[in-house]
């Protein structure tokens, strides 16, 4: 059998505390620098992990054990395969990273799994509404002045200092409430209020998820929460639709449409309130004036389609950011969208994306088997979804970087978790023969299943 064990013990205080650590530290993503350069990263998020592995180590099941081993395996055999040798000990550090960010992944995963569905949605309830109370207390309120002091102290590296291009874009300086900048804040309240969504069994949960993206906007400014918007139907059609007994992978073919049809309607919402609501970030980004928009979105695509071109089997090696540094360079000085000329220090200020540098590491046909290896790894944690999964993590890399790094891989198993804690009660329930606990959480459904009409 694949998946998680069918009995389960309830969370005590540890895991309580422990869970919630872990979600903070990926919220500030504090980072610390190890003898010989290496940097440790979300090391919050590190600690509470560790100690959820070792507190839960003997729920360790073999399976998930090889997985992780066998992922982290075949991404050492690509790093060996990659070209120029010099920078082995870049990739090797790279290795050392994501192999320390998997494993506390994997931390978290032993502690999550245990809690039910209701339980871990109050903690991302909590999560977001002092997310909205904080960044309104930082707009309203001197607060800003302790936030920053934070930051100037925790922060070494990637401090925001854009506040004047806020002002101009936005209206006014951006909440980074303890985070390192704007962005970042934005994309944990939107990794966490989609986890809360995904969870929540509210008759109402829709209309309430984009009243917080809406207040999340006026709040905070971010377009990284426009994307929020896109993963509903990924919900809809990936999870809800599901049907069959337990561990089916089947999906209701109506519920998969409306799903279709709900995508195409929130995608037009979604591009009208881009339009409404970020008028001078456009005009910035059709003149070329919008350095970010084009490290986000434009120049990555460009820079792995240039080194899936030259390097297509094992692309240019985990973490290898001076052996990109040419090609970025070039995308930037040839390319016609973007006016300015952006001077930065290496690849890294210049490439936020870890969907494309997925590809960008590990070329074509090791990207395909880094997908399929920890696609197996999914299935083997028990994700009724992959597609799922990869879905949320994908549209979440279009607005982060650093692909060795905890966060990457976090939205990734936050996706696996609350998928998995989505299901059980409705596969519990249908293996019991009773209504499906929760069914009135989907949109499509007029009615609580069994409830009076």
């Amino acid at each position: 059998m694949i998946g998680p064990p069918r009995v389960r013990s309830s969370p005590d205080a540890g895991d309580w505390v422990l869970v919630v650590l872990f979600l903070l530290g990926f919220y500030i993503d504090i980072a610390l620098r190890l003898p010989g350069g290496i940097p440790l990263p979300n090391v919050l998020a590190g600690a509470a992990g560790g100690l959820l592995l070792l507190k839960n180590a003997g729920k360790v099941q073999e399976r998930h054990a090889v997985g992780l081993l066998a992922v982290i395996m075949l991404y050492l055999v690509f790093i060996l395969l990659a070209h120029d040798d010099r920078l082995l000990v870049e990739r090797i550090k790279g290795l050392i990273q994501i192999t320390y960010s998997l494993a506390i992944c994997y931390g978290f995963y032993l502690g999550a799994i245990r809690f039910d569905r209701a339980g871990l949605a109050r903690i991302l309830l909590l999560f977001c509404a002092a997310i909205l109370v904080g960044a309104a207390l930082e707009n309203y309120t001197s607060f800003r002045a302790v936030s920053d002091a934070f930051r100037a102290r925790v922060y070494d590296i990637g401090l925001y200092a854009s506040d004047v291009r806020d002002i101009l874009y936005y209206g006014r300086v951006r909440p980074k409430l303890f985070t390192s900048e704007p962005a970042a804040l934005n994309m944990a309240f939107a990794v966490l209020l989609f986890a809360w969504y995904v969870l929540a069994r509210w008759r109402l949960k829709l209309a309430a998820y984009l009243a917080c993206i809406l207040a999340g906007y006026f709040l905070m400014r971010g377009p990284t929460l426009v994307f929020s918007v896109l993963l509903v139907p990924l919900y809809e059609a990936l999870l809800v639709a599901r049907r069959g007994p337990p561990g089916a992978t089947r999906a209701d073919a109506m519920r998969a449409a409306l799903a279709v049809a709900l995508a195409a309607a929130l995608a037009a919402a979604a591009a009208y309130a881009a339009v409404t609501f970020f008028p001078d970030r456009l005009r910035a980004i059709a003149s070329g004036q919008d350095a970010s928009f084009f490290g986000r979105i434009v120049a990555p695509p460009l820079t792995a389609l240039e080194i899936v071109e030259k390097h297509p089997v094992a692309g240019a090696g985990l973490a290898a950011w001076e052996y990109i540094d040419g090609t970025v360079q070039r995308v930037y000085d040839r390319t016609t969208q973007l006016e300015l000329r952006v001077p930065f220090a290496d690849a890294r200020d210049a490439i936020t994306n870890y969907f494309w540098l997925h590809w960008i590491w590990l070329g074509l046909a090791g990207g395909v088997v880094m997908l399929a290896a920890l696609s197996w790894y999914l299935r083997l944690l028990g994700a009724p979804s992959v597609l799922f999964c990869w879905g949320v993590w994908a549209v979440f890399g279009q607005s982060s970087g650093a692909y060795v790094s905890p966060r990457t891989w976090i939205v990734l198993t936050i996706a696996c978790v609350v998928s998995i804690l989505h299901e059980r009660e409705r596969d519990a329930a249908r293996a019991s023969g009773h209504a499906v606990p929760g069914r009135a959480a989907s949109r499509f459904s007029p009615h609580p299943a069994g409830a009076p009409r």
